[in-house]
């Protein structure tokens, strides 16, 4: 079996360093995958791909349009019978494919897993798209082509017989085609004819002639009766060779019916194998080791719960001493904060007195005069404010009235201005509409700013490949994918700690390997002792001596025997009185044996895991060799530079795409600049500088006509805005006065200890403040009192706590005690929780345990149900053992029906019985005395055929040397001669008929027996596909061979596939390609099947079904679906769920 794990295209078509990973095949379900990418994504690069990577480059590469010839390399990891073979394919005469390190590796290791399969039969049967799926249909369906000798005769033997067979009919048709006017035969009758006539003409009769034609034809007669016994000899000869080669066989499949005898009550076939049954073996014995853990663990944790004592009376005052909490808070922030507060009221009044003194007013007196309620603020405020408003807009009317004079002014000259008329060329303004210059720039614009982020993007991902001081100026080639990078951190790290345990386990059992000699040679050392080998050896000499007595019965024999059966007596005496000591060295012995065995194996489990981490440290080491990186890099450190390469592969190709994606609008862009500059007269002037002096050009024509229009209307509007304005300005004037006056009022009023700049005083602001201030002050006031009064709050509900117990102490201090008091009892209540809850935990896991334990040994005895009741099954080793057997018996029951049909093939016949017979009649010496005899017989006679055809070509010459009647004496020899090349002919021909007729009747035996196999697969699968629209395929004779009919179901009319339409044309072709797949998987050729998106012309219904049928093939091997359409992923994981798997290129 082979399978596809990763294919790398290294360099191969568009492809840089493009890694499909199919990972690990299942272990359950199906190995179906879907590889979904957009129209020239490179599907098709990809199964081409695997193909390089199997059969090797073209000498002429159709793929190396990127990279050059030289350079391509495709890779790829390929599962071959259960090994991992990392291959890369090489553009090389010699020596092209190599693992992963680099060494040359025999192509016999891809050419056995192929077993036997070319390039072009892959591409035919196992790499289908529309062209090879359809080029193939009509020869499968006439079995014709690989796949229709596959059909129809079951075996590739068959198909180079067909070949043969092909070649023998039309050499047969060349010598004899009945009415035919081109063969031989007809060439040589037309010959006859014409030496006949020509000697009727003549008609000359000749005596001597006529002799010596007679002696001729009795030279032949006995020629042609020799030439026939030769033939009869010739056929027995065939006979009996083909009973010799039978002979063998049939010793050989009685010879594995004779082994299979003992065994055939086994089953048939088995659903399971021994594996399962082992990891069962050990899934109960871990089970079996968790319960006893976990009951260990209950006891051990009731233990420490009843050590745990709980302080009841602080557990109950917790709350109470929790909720105290914000309290002492308070007072701990009170107590550092007292005296800023204090301070705080000082420096506030301190700061009141500077502020008046700031704003102009007497600080020395009383301060709350100056503290303003807010009506009197209010009016403060709202005369100030409509002086200052007042003063502004008087600014502002002053300077509009100005503006508006400059904008008269501006509008009379601009009215002067319109007098001279602006041109543009036509040509600037076409190619500026036909080019759309605008848009055109806008794109050109972003294009630019596209690529130079792709090309930073770039920069930054190689500046992020630099790992301690080894930096890289182009996107390396990765060996591997992120994903593998994380699989081998993830063995790394798994081996590392494998071989701590392994070293850790190899110490204990030295430990105890040493522990149980010692304890063994101190139990044997006892004085006296008699081993239990050395009592056998005793009895076995005594029932010796008393064989020899019964025999011989004499006194000496009767002296040795009662010698000995003292010396045993005396044995057993003296080890009864030892049974304890005998007792303790076989209890030594056994624990030597058993500290022996394990720490053997803890030897080996530390070499095979110091193997494993080598394998991996040296994997990773050559990952780093290859990309240059330094070899201190830890694995984690590996798979993060992995993925940042990866990033930058994605950055490097983004970049190409935009600079592919762009080429054409640069160019336009260009294109264009150039057009217009020529006609602007603009030089190398950049394109954005260009397109703004067209548009300048052709704004300034369609502005001129409205400019002389708009300077008029814009005079007369600035004539009047003047004016206005001006009036405006007077009446501002007068809001100024009358605001002045107000604002004096207000401060007479309610601010007296003003006396100067009162016009031009705006203190308002800062008076606001002052009342800010004293706001401020008064709430630190309320703060110093609350401290206060929370300090004596908190005492008090200490006192309740304590009783007063410690009421000299301070409070802060008094609080702590408590509160480390309760956390104690607290820290006790949760450690006793924390052992319920685990000890819990420990008594379900020992009773789930328990469960599964009899889970697993109700499935060992559902399992046994499959074997016969007299079969020991009662232990998982026993069931292994079975299960073995099974396997055995139905390894011979398969060799068995093999051998039996190649004997029936090589005899011709179609029962045993009848094979059985031929070989009874010619047993093989019989046999091998016969074909001797006829040997001989036939060298005589081949040396008698000779002479005859010597003395027949002597009475040939006599009759051509007649004189006188030569005419006739030459034509007649003319024809004589003719006659027997037609006679030759003929009998060539019906030789070779007959053989070919005799040949066609085997193979059609031979096929009838194994077709009907793949007859159903195929119709199963096609009445699937079409969902039951055909539910029969039959075969029906044709000229050149039988033709594959489908019988539709609703009317059972038969269609060939020419009649059908594309779509169920291509549903039969689909059908036999994956009965053929089963056929060969059957004979142990398993390979990856791929198709290239052969379901587009199916509707839903059937690519769903043709999604089950992939599936079906992935539980056999590998099936790999390559598609462009998203409803095809859609609906293949509606069909089949979690048994695909998608990519996406």
């Amino acid at each position: 079996m082979m399978r596809l794990q990763q294919l790398a295209l290294d360099r191969f078509g568009h492809f840089t360093d493009r890694v499909l990973d199919f990972g690990a095949r299942p272990a359950n379900g199906s190995d179906f995958h879907i590889v979904f990418g957009r129209n020239e994504a490179g599907k098709t690069t990809l199964m081409e791909g695997y193909l390089r990577l199997l059969y090797g480059f073209a000498a002429r590469e159709p793929y190396a349009f990127k990279h050059p010839r030289a350079n391509l390399r495709v890779s790829g990891t390929v599962d071959i019978e259960g090994q991992i073979h990392q291959l890369s394919r090489l553009p090389k005469r010699s020596g092209n494919l190599v693992d992963g390190a680099g060494q040359p590796v025999p192509d016999a290791l891809l050419s056995a897993a192929l077993r036997g399969v070319s390039q072009k039969e892959y591409q035919s049967l196992l790499c289908l798209d529309d062209e090879t799926i359809e080029a193939g249909g009509e020869e499968i369906t006439k079995s014709e082509g690989d796949i229709g000798k596959l059909l129809f005769s079951a075996a590739a033997g068959i198909s180079d017989l067909s070949q043969v067979l092909g070649r023998v009919e039309q050499g047969n048709r060349d010598l004899y085609l009945k009415g035919g006017t081109k063969s031989e035969f007809a060439a040589l009758k037309a010959a006859h004819a014409e030496l006949v006539q020509q000697i009727k003409d003549h008609d000359v009769s000749a005596a001597a002639f006529r002799e010596l034609r007679f002696a001729r034809d009795a030279a032949q007669t006995e020629e042609q009766r020799l030439r026939a016994a030769k033939s009869e000899l010739s056929v027995q000869k065939t006979r009996l060779e083909a009973i010799l080669d039978a002979h063998p066989l049939a010793t050989e499949w009685k010879t594995l019916e004779a082994q299979l005898t003992p065994i055939a009550h086994y089953p048939m076939t088995l659903e399971f194998d021994s594996e399962d049954l082992i990891k069962m073996m050990t899934t109960r014995i871990a089970l079996v080791a968790e319960r006893e853990r976990s009951v260990a663990e209950v006891h051990a944790l009731r233990a420490a719960r009843d050590e745990v004592a709980v302080n009841a009376d602080d557990l109950a005052r917790g709350a109470d001493v929790d909720a105290l909490a914000f309290k002492k808070s308070q007072v701990e922030a009170g107590q550092s904060d007292l005296p800023k507060r204090e301070a705080q009221l000082m420096q506030d009044t301190a700061d009141m007195r500077a502020r008046l003194d700031t704003l102009g007013l007497p600080a020395d007196g009383a301060l709350a005069q100056f503290i303003l309620s807010d009506p009197a603020l209010a009016a403060l405020e709202q005369a100030r404010a409509t002086l200052d408003d007042a003063r502004k807009h008087l600014q502002t009317t002053q300077a509009e009235a100005e503006v508006a004079r400059d904008k008269y002014d501006d509008a009379a000259r601009a009215l002067r201005d319109t007098e001279e008329e602006t041109a543009v060329d036509a040509d600037v303004e076409r190619l500026f509409m036909q080019a759309e210059a605008e848009d055109l720039v806008s794109r050109y614009n972003d294009a630019l700013r596209r690529l130079a982020a792709d090309r930073q993007g770039v920069a930054t991902a190689l500046r992020g490949l630099a790992r301690q001081n080894v930096a890289f100026d182009a996107v390396p080639a990765l060996p591997l994918s992120s994903r593998r990078a994380q699989e081998l951190m993830q063995a790394h790290g798994e081996a590392r700690l494998a071989l701590r345990a392994a070293v850790q386990a190899e110490t204990t059992a030295a430990d105890r390997f040493a522990d149980a000699e010692i304890k063994h040679a101190m139990a044997a050392s006892a004085p006296d002792l008699i081993s239990d080998d050395a009592a056998a050896k005793g009895r076995q000499t005594r029932d010796e001596l008393w064989a020899l007595h019964k025999d011989v019965l004499d006194m000496a024999s009767a002296s040795a025997f009662e010698a000995a059966m003292r010396a045993d007596d005396a044995q057993t005496s003296l080890r009864a009185g030892q049974s304890q000591s005998l007792a303790e060295m076989r209890q030594a012995e056994r624990q030597l044996i058993e500290a022996r065995q394990d720490h053997d194996r803890a030897q080996n489990k530390r070499t095979e895991t110091e193997a494993a981490f080598d394998k991996v440290t040296g994997e990773l080491r050559s990952h780093l060799d290859a990309l240059g990186l330094p070899e201190t890099l830890s694995a984690e450190d590996f798979v993060e530079w992995v993925r940042d390469a990866e990033a930058a592969q994605t950055a490097a190709e983004t970049l190409k795409s935009s600079e592919q994606a762009h080429a054409e609008l640069l160019r336009a862009a260009e294109q264009m600049r150039d057009d217009l500059a020529a006609r602007l007269e603009a030089g190398d002037a950049p394109l954005r500088t260009v397109v703004l002096m067209a548009k300048t050009q052709i704004a300034a024509s369609r502005e001129h006509q409205n400019a002389q229009k708009l300077a008029q209307a814009t005079v007369r509007q600035a004539t009047a805005e003047r004016d206005r304005r001006a009036a405006a300005a007077d009446k501002a004037r007068t809001a100024v006065t009358e605001a002045r006056d107000q604002w004096r009022g207000a401060v007479a009023t309610h601010l007296p200890a003003l006396q100067a700049g009162i016009d031009m005083w705006n203190g308002l602001t800062g008076l606001r403040s002052i009342r800010e201030v004293d706001a401020r002050m008064a709430g630190v006031r309320r703060q110093i009192a609350g401290i206060k009064q929370d300090r004596a709050g908190f005492i008090a509900q200490l006192d309740a706590l304590d009783g007063g117990a410690d009421a000299q102490e301070q409070p802060l201090a008094r609080y702590a005690a408590l509160q480390t008091a309760v956390e104690r009892a607290r820290q006790a209540q949760a450690r006793r929780s924390d052992l319920d809850a685990r000890l819990a935990m420990a008594e379900d896991a020992a009773a789930e345990a328990l469960r599964e334990i009899a889970v697993l040994d109700d499935q060992v005895q559902l399992l046994a149900r499959a074997f016969d009741d007299q079969i020991d099954t009662s232990t998982l080793d026993a069931l292994r053992q079975a299960t073995a057997t099974a396997q055995q018996a139905i390894a011979l029951r398969q060799q068995s029906a093999d051998l039996r049909t190649r004997l029936l093939s090589i005899l011709g016949v179609d029962a045993w019985e009848q094979a059985q017979e031929r070989l009874s009649a010619a047993p093989l010496a019989q046999a091998q005395v016969a074909l001797a005899e006829l040997c001989e017989d036939l060298s005589r006679l081949e040396a008698e055929l000779d002479s005859a055809i010597a003395a027949r070509a002597r009475a040939q010459a006599a009759l051509d040397a007649v004189g006188g009647d030569g005419d006739i004496a030459a034509l007649t020899s003319q024809k004589r001669t003719v006659e027997e090349q037609m006679q030759a002919v003929m009998l060539r021909y019906l030789t070779g008929r007959f053989g070919h007729t005799l040949a066609e009747d085997a193979i059609r035996r031979y096929r009838d027996t194994h077709r009907s196999t793949m007859l159903a697969a195929t119709e199963q699968a096609f009445s699937d596909l079409t969902q039951g629209a055909y539910n029969t395929l039959t075969t029906q004779p044709a000229a050149q061979g039988d033709v594959l009919m489908a019988v539709r179901a609703e009317d059972g009319v038969s269609k060939e596939a020419a009649a059908m339409s594309k779509g169920t044309r291509f549903q039969l072709y689909l059908a036999l390609r994956a009965a053929a797949y089963e056929q060969m998987a059957s004979t142990g050729t398993v390979l990856p099947f791929f198709c290239d998106d052969v379901f587009e012309t199916f509707d839903e219904d059937r690519t769903r079904a043709a999604c089950r049928l992939m599936q079906r093939v992935g539980k056999r091997g590998q099936a790999i679906y390559l598609t462009h359409h998203q409803h095809v992923v859609d609906l293949a994981q509606e069909a089949c769920g979690t048994d695909v798997t998608v990519h996406r290129l």
